[in-house]
């Protein structure tokens, strides 16, 4: 148990700081003794995700403390505003202290009913990490590490190795896999199609796979499965051309059934694109840009510049471009939005 994590848990928890003001290490971990969960960080993570918080404000809240997370990190993983962000996390703090709400891990049995925050968590993490949303980093492996090893534990627990658990576990070692095709020998970004798939792991891609299966054993479908079979599809192409667009399409399909969020909306009219021509995608795009959960996204620029270039409408895609180049907070993604430009020309 780190020092910050147990400072943090004791600050914002003041009843249970008040009781014991002066807990060592030992101690603290002897608080837990209930939860058969032997890992010191995802413990906290339980205990941050308290259901008297409202869903969003818990995840919020365990970004920022226990994952490090700036706002604006946070604001992109909830599709959300700064501000929003700010107030969500001084509701939370607040409540905490009026309900006197004791920040402790719940018994094994009841850790089931706190799952789906925790693993929103975890993908939020592993998403951070996957494409930094700032600084020089294109990617962020030490955060990927710590979401996978984190839903790996998660595997082994008995409470909390669902089929949800196993999905969510497969598409981050699906992501993983691509690691070191994502940049070039200088660190830039490169596009799906640009990579070189002799440089994707076989061997995470096959643990994946297994993972999927562990998944597939249960009745139960959440938004993690379709997300790896749809990564699987990708992993499973032996080059770009013969991705199974029309496969991937219809897992969108079924997965803005179970969630109609505009991330998956963009990326179904990505894959459209692919299928029907650019136009289409560009058509189904539209109706987004007027969506407020998207109005700091500058991917659906991106998204936008990309289609308008290959249809031929090359003033449109450098305005596009531009404007996503300018709002994006990360040097590596400006460099190939700049990229991405100089292909207009």
């Amino acid at each position: 148990m780190s020092g910050r994590h147990r400072d943090t848990l004791l600050r914002i928890a003041p009843a249970l700081s008040r009781r014991r003001p002066s807990v060592t290490d030992a101690e603290f971990d002897d608080l837990f003794v209930d939860t058969q969960i032997e890992d010191s960080q995802l413990r906290l993570i339980f205990a941050f995700c308290h259901p008297v918080l409202p869903r969003e404000n818990q995840i919020a809240l365990t970004l920022k403390t226990l994952c490090g997370f700036n706002n604006a990190e946070i604001a992109r993983g909830l599709l959300a505003s700064e501000e929003a962000v700010k107030k969500r996390l001084q509701r939370a703090k607040q409540q905490l202290i009026d309900e006197q709400v004791e920040l402790s891990v719940p018994r094994a049995e009841e850790l089931a009913a706190r799952l789906d925050s925790v693993h929103q968590c975890l993908y939020l993490l592993f998403n951070e990490g996957y494409a930094a949303s700032s600084g020089d980093a294109a990617i962020r492996g030490d955060l990927c590490e710590e979401a996978a090893r984190l839903c790996h534990l998660l595997c082994g627990q008995p409470h909390c190795c669902s089929p949800s658990t196993f999905a969510l576990l497969a598409l981050m070692l699906f992501h993983a896999a691509r690691f070191d095709a994502r940049t070039d020998a200088e660190g830039r970004l490169l596009l799906l199609e640009d990579q070189d798939r002799s440089k994707w792991d076989a061997a995470l891609i096959g643990r994946a796979r297994n993972f999927l299966d562990h998944a597939a054993r249960g009745q139960q479908i959440s938004t993690y499965h379709l997300q790896a079979g749809i990564a699987l599809l990708h992993c499973s192409a032996a080059d770009f051309a013969q991705t199974d667009w029309p496969g991937i399409l219809k897992l969108y399909d079924i997965l803005l059934r179970m969630d109609a969020s505009p991330i998956y909306r963009l990326n179904r009219a990505i894959v459209l694109a692919h299928i029907d021509g650019p136009r289409a995608g560009i058509d189904a795009i539209h109706p987004l840009t007027n969506d407020q959960s998207l109005r700091h996204y500058h991917l659906v620029d991106a998204a936008l510049g990309e289609l308008h270039r290959r249809a031929g409408d090359l003033s449109l895609a450098r305005e596009h471009l531009t404007r996503a180049r300018d709002a994006s907070h990360s040097a590596p993604e400006r460099e190939l939005l700049e990229r991405r430009l100089l292909a207009c020309q």
